[in-house]
């Protein structure tokens, strides 16, 4: 059986995404788990996020015999940080980095303005991010198929759609929007703004043809956790404005 397992991560939690990072890395930790229960030594994963950078719904490919369900279930029961939540199970090979969409999020902790958005809509449509991203092998012409905008009280999210992106890529552009009104397409020089990775979240990538299946796990984890970092955050404006006062 081939199958696709989708699955979300704190990104701060490990020591980058790549097994040759550190034995603390997000493919390390889930390969030494299903190496354990003897279900498979590789994955094959979709996408590799940045150091830092979190994830909802990065997907990761094994052969195996073994149920899904009882694959997640060893998943979530033995990994923290991590929520393993979908699969799709197939007879034959499937290649997960052959998507058809990726979406990214980044949360930008303030209302942003007019300008910022026109700086970061200048990005849409296919380009050469040769100056906006980290080089290597691949080719840097991207397309960015779509630029949306959440706005909340307090924090604007960022939505990016496209196929695929390179290193660094949303991180750049997100830096180069704060922090100039140029033309990003006109300049000469690499640019040199480079957006915090932390805020940057890889919410899903979506398949042609394929309808993942919900795995119901214990999400008691996530709750608490959101809980718990929703009053931190409010006793530290409270600090703030104590401090402002």
């Amino acid at each position: 059986m081939h199958l696709l397992i989708k699955y979300g991560y704190d990104g701060t939690k490990f020591e980058g995404f790549d097994r040759s990072n550190s034995k603390n890395s997000v493919e390390s930790v889930i390969i030494n788990v299903l190496s354990e229960y003897n279900i498979t030594k590789n994955i094959e994963s979709a996408a590799r996020t940045d150091k830092n950078v979190s994830a909802a719904g990065n997907v990761f490919y094994i052969k195996t015999e073994e149920r899904p369900e009882k694959i997640l279930g060893i998943l979530n029961g033995n990994i923290k940080n991590m929520f393993f939540h979908s699969y799709y199970l197939s007879n034959s090979y499937i290649n997960p980095r052959y998507n058809s969409m990726k979406i990214y999020k980044y949360i930008i902790p303030y209302r942003i303005d007019s300008r910022l958005k026109n700086n970061i809509a200048r990005f849409l449509g296919t380009h050469d991010f040769t100056n906006f991203s980290k080089n290597d092998y691949r080719n840097p012409v991207r397309t960015i198929n779509k630029i949306e905008f959440e706005e909340y009280n307090d924090f604007t999210v960022v939505n990016f759609y496209g196929k695929s992106f390179v290193w660094h890529q949303l991180r750049s552009i997100i830096g180069f929007a704060m922090h100039s009104d140029e033309d990003p397409f006109s300049i000469k020089y690499h640019n040199r703004f480079l957006a915090e990775p932390e805020p940057l979240i890889l919410y899903d990538i979506i398949y042609d043809n394929i309808s993942f299946i919900k795995y119901r796990f214990n999400n008691r984890y996530i709750k608490n956790k959101y809980n718990s970092l929703f009053i931190e955050s409010i006793i530290y404006r409270v600090f703030l404005r104590s401090i402002d006062v």
